[in-house]
């Protein structure tokens, strides 16, 4: 009985896709389509023809960057180093991954530990505020290196191309001989056109090493934005403290997508 049931659907079903052949799936048979190769997102008329397209909100999005930067810590050390990050944006919630590794002037190599961060906004017309966590992963081969975890806050005043914020950053060291640190950033911002934002921040932040002083730097960004897709970015940073490096600089090339 069963057997009977499925043969006289098989049938019927065979017979109705022979009487409606649509080969391009929108819903019009092939000998009344008159737009034969409607693509899957267009809405049609009754002769097949698009009329609108069917829109998706991209609600995920994601950034690559690799970068460069020199560091000179005094008159007789410096060294380089080669990064890459990774971004993550979900409407107010973002994610970021950041690793590099450094060459030092004596000849040393290495790898940093690796950041992973994340972050939530809200965001209104001339505010933003946004909090995160995160923390620092030993990558490389230095034995009694462990993880170390922050957390951080920020706030964004918005005036016109003008912008003022001010960050915080409090990082629960776990390494010997260290103590937890506090990291203070005040900036101002101008968009100088849609396509280039510059900013100039002062940074006072407390050594991990109770020995030594609070390192005070200043630095100058600038982020140029020229699709919706590429973007550089470059920083100019001068330390103020002795316990501070001298002078350092960096470069960034990054795609979103």
């Amino acid at each position: 009985m069963l057997k009977k049931i499925f043969v006289v659907f098989l049938l019927i079903t065979t017979g109705l896709y022979a009487a409606f052949l649509d080969d391009d799936m929108d819903g019009v048979a092939n000998e009344d389509d008159r737009c034969p190769n409607s693509a899957l997102t267009d809405i049609v008329d009754a002769d097949g023809c698009a009329v609108a397209k069917v829109t998706f909100k991209k609600e995920h999005r994601f950034d690559i960057s690799v970068g460069y930067a020199y560091t000179r810590v005094d008159e007789n050390s410096s060294q380089t180093a080669q990064s890459l990050s990774l971004g993550y944006y979900y409407g107010d919630f973002s994610a970021w991954l950041y690793t590099s590794n450094y060459d030092l002037q004596s000849g040393e190599s290495g790898i940093d530990d690796t950041t992973l961060a994340f972050y939530y906004r809200w965001k209104k017309e001339t505010y933003t505020f946004k909090a995160g966590v995160g923390g620092y992963i030993p990558s490389g081969s230095e034995s009694g290196n462990r993880t170390d975890y922050f957390i951080s806050a920020r706030a964004i005043r918005y005036f016109d191309v003008y912008d003022l914020s001010i960050a915080w950053q409090h990082t629960f060291m776990q390494d010997d001989a260290t103590t937890d640190s506090d990291r203070l950033t005040l900036s101002v911002g101008y968009t100088v056109t849609p396509e280039l934002y510059t900013s100039l921040s002062y940074t006072e932040q407390s050594s991990i090493y109770e020995e030594e002083g609070n390192l005070r730097n200043i630095s100058l960004y600038a982020g140029y934005f020229w699709d919706t897709h590429w973007y550089l970015t470059g920083e100019l940073s001068k330390g103020l403290s002795n316990s501070a490096t001298d002078f350092s600089g960096s470069v960034s090339l990054g795609y979103f997508f």
